[in-house]
């Protein structure tokens, strides 16, 4: 091959990789965590997070990770992945009452940004 058609090739495959990017770019969309159960829940109750992009469109088969942290720091994992509705359900047991900081996160597509929500938690029970 000569060397013009090599820059041709180069050419080509820069103007194909900005197009992609341009594609991408332009149809991406900003996503956003909303907490929409109680900010007081017990035992056996659930927190449920709903994921949407900014026109309110809700994404199911998206995994959502959720790091509850209580007052001295110590920490719960969990992940799940949001329904037909855009939601996760994660059941809350053996937690101590008091208040909680819900860290969740969504790590995003190709065409879906990343996005973060920090929430407060109180659990209650009703009993001391």
């Amino acid at each position: 091959m000569d060397s013009g058609k090599i820059k041709i090739a180069v050419a080509v495959v820069i103007v194909l990789a900005i197009g992609a990017f341009i594609f991408v770019q332009a149809n991406s969309h900003n996503t956003k965590i909303d907490v929409t159960s109680n900010s007081t829940l017990m035992n056996g109750d659930y927190l449920t997070l709903v994921l949407k992009d900014e026109f309110r469109n809700v994404y199911p088969g998206e995994v959502i990770n959720v790091k509850i942290l209580d007052d001295s720091g110590w920490a719960s994992y969990y992940n799940g992945t949001t329904d037909e509705t855009g939601t996760v359900r994660i059941l809350l047991e053996g937690m101590e009452n008091g208040n909680y900081t819900v860290h969740s996160t969504f790590n995003g597509t190709m065409f879906l940004h990343q996005s973060k929500s920090v929430t407060n938690l109180e659990m209650n029970d009703g009993m001391n």
